[in-house]
């Protein structure tokens, strides 16, 4: 006959909650973790196993505890007449019904994590609480050792049947970045990797949670928006990809949205007459960041930096700066008398350059342009002289 859970069953539940729950990872912890515990029979404490066996599986499961939690109930025979008493250490199911008491502990090897106790006497002494608490202190370590001879430590990945999720925390001015204009940042970041993202604004934060089936394609994600978010730091190394190559270097996008110049003096120690051959669109480089551009902030990038120099390498010697070269002067006044440029010197008054001689018949030589065409006559393209 199925039926619901009993009076029984909540109570034990609600004390494995309480002991388990103080180990628990953070509110930043991304999961909701849900831990069923199925009792099919028992002649001891069902909560006392469900703490233990609860806290092995969490840790297998991947989830944080820094510790193990463990428990174990303890029972008390009394008589009344001479007031005798003995503790019983993880008491059966007769030791429970006929007993006097059963007292749950829990807790790690540094302290108690929860109590419960049940009495069917009028009360207690403080001895007995002392023995019993003894008792369940030495109990509780004795199961811990074989706890964590099994596993000692949660494992640093979920299973691999298991969802992954993981939750990044980005200041308020990125939330646009990442979600992009029209939501196409965020559309292409789960389509290319296969993930869902919800994105929530906190207070002056904004909450990413990412979701994926597989690890690679979460991992694939996490870095993607770290990129957008992140702000690129001189001297730090990135993986780039060639976006466009010109005969001048190469274009990199080093993180997601941005891009520097890798320039052909930086792609290698070799001297480099041309990019072809050297690049080509698509491909994988690895490169630093080198500085930027102090007037337009662009990105400067080497990837000969990461490279080992060639024995006998020379550096080429940086270019001397030519300073201030003065005040010149002026032209004119750039020491004495030039003279004309076209002769150079005083050429003196025309009529007093002696007799030239008898230059001979020079013939009709033609009217000249001013007077072959008239002042407003003629085509716009100047004189025509006739042909010899």
């Amino acid at each position: 006959m199925m039926r619901g859970p009993g009076r029984r069953e909540v109570g034990h539940g609600n004390l494995a909650m309480r002991s388990l729950r103080v180990m628990m990872p953070g509110s930043d912890y991304a999961y909701t973790v849900r831990v069923v515990s199925d009792i099919l029979e028992s002649n001891g404490s069902s909560s006392m196993a469900t703490v233990c066996a609860g806290s092995l599986a969490l840790m297998d499961a991947g989830v944080p505890l820094p510790k193990h939690v463990s428990g174990i109930a303890m029972g008390l025979i009394s008589r009344s007449s001479d007031g005798k008493w003995a503790v019983l250490s993880d008491i059966l199911g007769d030791e429970d019904h006929l007993g006097d008491m059963d007292f749950k502990v829990t807790g790690t090897r540094d302290g108690i994590c929860g109590v419960q106790m049940d009495i069917k006497v009028d009360g207690l002494s403080m001895d007995v609480m002392r023995a019993a608490l003894s008792q369940a202190r030495q109990g509780r370590l004795h199961i811990l050792d074989a706890m964590y001879n099994t596993i000692d430590a949660a494992r640093p990945e979920p299973k691999p049947h298991a969802p992954r999720m993981e939750k990044l925390t980005i200041d308020r001015e990125f939330i646009g970045a990442v979600i992009g204009p029209g939501g196409k940042v965020i559309q292409e970041i789960q389509r290319e990797t296969g993930t869902n993202i919800n994105i929530e604004e906190v207070g002056q934060h904004g909450e990413v949670s990412i979701f994926a089936t597989q690890k690679e394609n979460l991992d694939k994600a996490v870095a993607w928006i770290k990129g957008i978010v992140s702000q690129p730091e001189v001297g730090e190394e990135y993986d780039s990809v060639v976006k466009s190559v010109m005969p001048y270097g190469a274009f990199v996008e080093f993180l997601p949205g941005k891009q520097g110049l890798l320039h052909i003096s930086e792609v290698s120690w070799k001297r480099l007459e041309t990019m072809d051959g050297v690049l080509s669109e698509g491909d994988k480089v690895k490169v630093k960041l080198v500085g930027t551009d102090p007037k337009t902030g662009k990105f400067k990038l080497s990837r000969k930096v990461l490279m080992p120099k060639p024995e006998g390498y020379v550096e080429r010697p940086e270019r001397e700066e030519r300073g201030d070269r003065g005040d010149r002067g002026d032209r004119r006044d750039r020491g004495g008398d030039r003279g004309d440029r076209r002769g150079g010197g005083d050429r003196g008054d025309r009529r007093d350059r002696g007799d030239r001689g008898d230059r001979g018949d020079r013939g009709d030589r033609g009217p000249r342009p001013s007077q072959q065409f008239g002042q407003n006559e003629g085509p716009e393209q100047g004189p025509v002289f006739d042909e010899q």
